[in-house]
């Protein structure tokens, strides 16, 4: 019987360790083999759990990280390490050399992913404006007189191409009209402007822009004593916001402060030549078609 108490006594020690390799190896495979991965989403979501209910932080694209060899939730996120704790990854926010998608759904995931993305690669807008402006000028040939205020009404088209993940492409084309007692000027823009998306979402965009734009035609008249054409330029840049009402169509509204210079303006005798120049506010809102 003294015997028996030792045998009995050293054997659990290697019971337990043969248990916690089994367990190990059967339900902790991530800790034993780890692959690189490379983020190719803007922000990559860091979850506590595999069901990806609970996000603790993200990761910049671009972030070389190493996640589990075998990827959890039917294929849909990688274990990851963070802070000595396993947390979880979704496999189509990163890239690595051996993917093993076998989920039907997260394949489908990925098409409807990469779809979305090449809709939106274009877009066209037509909105009308407001162009609430002070005129400057050192010469008058009626009441209106330097520092008055002048408002401009018009209407834009507009179409977009997405240059990159952060920047787009404009190409604009205004006409607007503006009336001062007997004086009226009216103008035609075409130019191009870019864009930086500093709020970019499915349904919710914010833009800060830029834009430069020709006036090939322009013209100046007073009552029905005369006529002119001229040419200028405009300057300016802003805010945009787009909201997505569907599929493929959404309300646009945009602000900005904009310049005008108009030239090239022979009035006849007596009047006077004049080359104003126009600052102030744009505002505007149109609906825009994303394709």
């Amino acid at each position: 019987m003294g015997r028996l108490f030792p045998l009995k006594f050293q054997s659990l020690p290697i019971f337990a360790l043969l248990s916690a390799l089994f367990l190990s190896f059967n339900f902790c495979p991530d800790l034993w083999a780890a692959q690189d991965a490379i983020v190719t989403e803007d922000q990559a979501v860091i979850y506590a759990d595999e069901q990806m209910s609970a996000p603790v932080g993200f990761v910049r694209k671009g972030k070389k990280i190493k996640v589990g060899d075998i990827s959890r939730n039917r294929a849909q996120v990688y274990p990851i390490i963070v802070s000595g704790k396993i947390a979880y990854i979704r496999v189509i926010d990163v890239s690595t050399a051996k993917e093993t998608v076998d989920s039907k759904v997260l394949v489908a995931e990925r098409f409807q992913k990469g779809a979305n993305r090449d809709e939106e690669a274009s877009n066209f807008a037509v909105s009308i404006f407001n162009f609430s402006s002070q005129i400057m000028m050192d010469k008058q040939n009626d009441v209106l007189k330097d520092k008055d205020p002048v408002n401009w009404f018009g209407a834009s088209v507009r179409g977009g191409v997405k240059a990159n993940d952060k920047w787009d492409f404009d190409m604009i084309l205004t006409f607007m009209n503006a009336k001062a007692e007997k004086e009226v000027f009216r103008a035609v823009e075409f130019g191009f402007g870019g864009a930086a998306r500093i709020y970019d979402k499915s349904r919710f965009k914010v833009r800060a822009l830029g834009q430069v734009m020709a006036i090939p035609f322009a013209s100046y008249a007073l009552a029905e004593e005369f006529r002119v054409i001229g040419y200028g330029f405009t300057a300016g840049g802003g805010l945009s916001m787009a909201f997505r009402l569907g599929k493929n169509f959404g309300l646009e509204g945009f602000g900005g402060v904009y310049y005008t210079k108009l030239a090239g303006f022979r009035t006849p005798d007596p009047y006077q030549d004049i080359a104003p120049s126009f600052i102030g506010t744009r505002l505007g809102i149109g609906l825009n078609y994303v394709f």
